[in-house]
Order: structure tokens, then sequence, then C-alpha cells
């Protein structure tokens, strides 16, 4: 005898929280290794923007996604 597949189940659809876009502007000190989040927006133009302003000879700026993966390196 066949074993019937039951439809339905676990799998969502549609999400039971609406998600946004949010992207954070973290950067790392060269010389101590120590890492400072700037903050959080919600486009990337003003975490760019935010980026290029905290940029300096020692500091490497990152702005990270939601899925925690670095977008950019400024």
């Amino acid at each position: 005898m066949r074993k019937r597949q039951r439809r339905g189940g676990l799998v969502r659809k549609q999400r039971l929280t609406q998600t946004e876009k949010q992207f954070r502007v973290l950067s790392i000190d060269i010389r101590t290794k120590e890492a400072h989040v700037w903050g959080t927006y919600a486009t990337l133009d003003e975490a760019f923007a935010e980026a290029k302003e905290v940029k300096t000879d020692g500091l490497e700026v990152y702005i990270h996604g939601d899925s925690n993966r670095v977008i950019s390196k400024v």
C-alpha cells in the first residue's frame, strides 16, 4: 500500500512578520582589531554616505545587509 502524502504543513508561503531591509555600518580598527557598529540605516545610500564619513586610514569600514553578509567595503 502506498503512503499518502499530506498537503500543507509547516512551510508557509507568507512570512508572519514583514521584514524591512536594513543596512549596518561596521568598522574594524586595524591596530587594535576592535569592531564598532556606527548605525543601522533603511537605505543603502544612507549607509554608504555614513561609511564614507567614518572612513579613516586606521579603520576598515564595511556595510552589512540583512543576511549578515558584506555588501560593500569602503
